[in-house]
């Protein structure tokens, strides 16, 4: 038996199943297809974009790793090495009732387009630095790391 719940999301209140499928799904145990090629090619694409973001979180000293499971959706695991319990899973589905696909937060709020990874990264960054440290200084920092001649500490 499930359990409803009122979230307040930036697009309005949400009722919401606990223990529901996520967004982009049918019942959590796949893609939100029903089989065949097609869910196939949906879950690949999904896949592709969590790629990217897992990318362009790497470029920002963030560990992220896709992760595939049997019983449900692929997700994006992402962790701060710096401060390993702030952590986060992303998934990616289309928004419901749209064909626009979105990357989403653990608890089941549209985080950002796909089509700006830059802009989800940000998002990330930002929820999973330590407090005791600005982001600006944490991107300089890292932006300073990589521009450095090869050998040099």
């Amino acid at each position: 038996m499930h359990t409803t719940a009122m979230h307040m999301t930036a697009q309005g209140p949400a009722a919401r199943r606990i223990g529901a499928a996520a967004p982009g799904t049918t019942d959590g145990t796949g893609d939100g297809m029903t089989g065949g090629k097609g869910a196939q090619a949906a879950g690949d694409g999904r896949v592709g974009h969590l790629r990217e973001l897992e990318r362009e979180l790497g470029a920002r000293g963030l560990v992220a790793r896709v992760v595939r499971t049997r019983s449900g959706p692929a997700f994006l695991r992402v962790v701060n090495p710096a401060a390993a319990s702030l952590a986060e899973d992303v998934t990616c589905a289309p928004a419901p009732g749209g064909h626009d696909h979105y990357f989403w937060w653990s608890w089941g709020e549209r985080m950002h387009r796909v089509d700006d990874v830059d802009g989800a990264a940000v998002k990330l960054a930002h929820v999973l630095q330590p407090l005791d440290e600005p982001l600006d200084e944490r991107l300089d920092r890292r932006s300073a790391r990589r521009m450095r001649p090869a050998g040099r500490p």
